[in-house]
């Protein structure tokens, strides 16, 4: 006789649908850093895409919406805008050219540096520069679980953050929201960000 244990709450915890905003750095406009031959956001493009492919293929439940692609414009709040109506989580991915042979990928999420000042009970309206202060708690404990699966990868990458800063493309963000920078010495490495960076989202997301 075969007994089956139905959990509740782990199944919807796990299989409940979630939806991520990945948001690669540049646009038509604006190309971003030189790395190679190549610009920024050309390779963010490449790597958001192949990340999506990895979450989609294994977490069915999880959609990856890629704010532009090629030839598209980004506009001022765009994305805010995309992602306080859809998303879970919203990641702004970046890359910058380095030298060095083990390259620094680093963490950052917005803040003003005076988070704490202001702790306040009850229905409190916030304007949009303040969105990122509804999900606060919750992006710092984001931020300890994706370093966290992101360090089993120190033999390819140093891991280092989280860095609290007034990011713009992060700004006017309501859902749990963070940037990745990750250095490349050459512009084929991209690919080693995405098997990491995939398995971090998808352990934030079982969180």
């Amino acid at each position: 006789m075969i007994t089956i244990l139905w959990i509740f709450p782990f199944y919807e915890k796990q299989f409940a649908q979630r939806v991520v905003v990945i948001d690669p750095a540049g646009d038509a406009k604006h190309t971003g850093r030189r790395i190679g031959d190549n610009f920024e956001r050309g390779l963010t493009l490449q790597c958001a895409e192949k990340i999506k492919e990895l979450i989609e293929g294994r977490m069915p439940h999880i959609t990856v919406i890629i704010t532009r692609m090629p030839g598209d414009i980004v506009y001022a709040l765009q994305n805010a805008s995309l992602a306080n109506r859809m998303a879970d989580l919203f990641v702004n991915l970046n890359f910058y050219h380095t030298q060095e042979t083990k390259p620094t990928l680093s963490l950052y999420q917005f803040s003003y540096g005076s988070d704490f000042a202001s702790c306040q009970q009850g229905l409190v309206f916030n304007t949009y520069d303040q969105a990122y202060r509804i999900n606060k708690m919750k992006t710092d404990t984001i931020m300890q679980v994706l370093k966290k699966t992101l360090s089993h990868y120190q033999n390819l990458f140093v891991v280092c953050g989280s860095y609290s800063l007034p990011i713009r493309p992060l700004l006017g963000i309501v859902p749990p929201s963070i940037t990745i920078e990750a250095g490349l010495k050459s512009k084929e490495l991209w690919v080693s960000y995405c098997e990491p960076i995939a398995r971090g989202i998808i352990e934030v997301l079982a969180e």
